[in-house]
């Protein structure tokens, strides 16, 4: 009896000198300043069955989304799969820590990444948007967020992700309200998304500096982007900036929206488009070109 009450004092004494990590832990690992080599090409999908159409020789792709927690493609482990806290709806926050520990657990020694909060700026009904104000999105992530840094050492947590409208409630002006308001919390990453003209090379480049302006030093992702235009225009449009992403030490991730029919799915269903084709298989080593003919 007095070798259990013993055994059990030196438990306690134990978990209570125990303490979670904190940012000025040494085990607590800041984000690399430069891109993962071969991690920089996303593909974000809602159908999981198109994600093998992706999973090709010479694929220059390192990590998919699909706007949610966890995935149902068994097949995932090829690249990386990137939880998301899509907003503050409870059928989102339910299960979400769940998920995101399972991620953290499945490869302890890697790095995981966590995204946060979709167009929370965006409130156009139908749009895609969490629609979630500033002050209530920093509180939301402290309450889920912030949880989820002390999981492992290499967890990395990215800001909401916002629109590129210039509006002064929307985009990086919402961004920027946020960051006042989560004055506290351990924001890695930056997360934003472009939409504009594949004709608009200029205002994607002069928007990603604006963009490195609220970054203040933080890796930039972009977990959404699409030009809109003719097959012509955007293949041609992929062509310049891809190279300008893959040059940029700071702009750590990219994904062109999406995985579905129409976009970089071919309208049947069965496999990459020319598109899908043309965006996977340019070079990420810098020398120009494709790993495979997209042709």
């Amino acid at each position: 009896m007095k070798l259990l009450k013993l055994l059990l004092a030196l438990c306690l004494a134990l978990l209570a000198s125990a303490s979670p990590l904190t940012p000025g832990d040494p085990e607590w690992i800041t984000p690399p300043m430069e891109a993962e080599p071969g991690r920089r090409r996303g593909i974000p999908y809602n159908n999981p069955d198109f994600i093998p159409y992706f999973y090709q020789d010479n694929a220059q792709v390192g990590w998919i989304y699909n706007w949610y927690s966890t995935t149902h493609d068994t097949r995932s482990a090829y690249w990386e799969y990137v939880p998301m806290l899509w907003g503050i709806r409870d059928d989102m926050t339910a299960n979400w820590l769940d998920g995101a520990r399972k991620a953290a657990n499945e490869q302890y020694d890697n790095p995981t990444h966590l995204l946060s909060f979709n167009e929370p700026d965006n409130c156009e009904h139908g749009a895609g948007g969490s629609c979630i104000s500033p002050s209530a999105a920093a509180i939301a992530w402290n309450q889920f967020m912030q949880p989820c840094k002390l999981m492992k050492p290499k967890m990395y947590l990215g800001s909401p992700a916002v629109t590129n409208s210039g509006s002064s409630t929307m985009g990086l002006s919402w961004l920027r309200s946020f960051l006042a308001a989560c004055h506290d919390c351990t924001i890695d990453f930056i997360c934003v998304h472009w939409y504009d003209s594949a004709t608009n090379v200029a205002y994607f480049k002069s928007y990603l500096n604006d963009v490195r302006k609220v970054a203040n030093g933080r890796p930039i992702w972009i977990t959404e982007f699409k030009p809109s235009g003719t097959d012509g225009e955007i293949r041609r449009f992929l062509d310049e900036v891809i190279p300008w992403l893959d040059a940029s030490k700071d702009i750590h991730r990219y994904a062109y929206f999406m995985a579905r029919e129409g976009l970089l799915v071919n309208d049947e269903g069965t496999g990459m488009n020319d598109l899908g084709k043309h965006y996977v298989y340019w070079r990420l080593d810098g020398k120009g070109g494709f790993t495979t003919d997209p042709a």
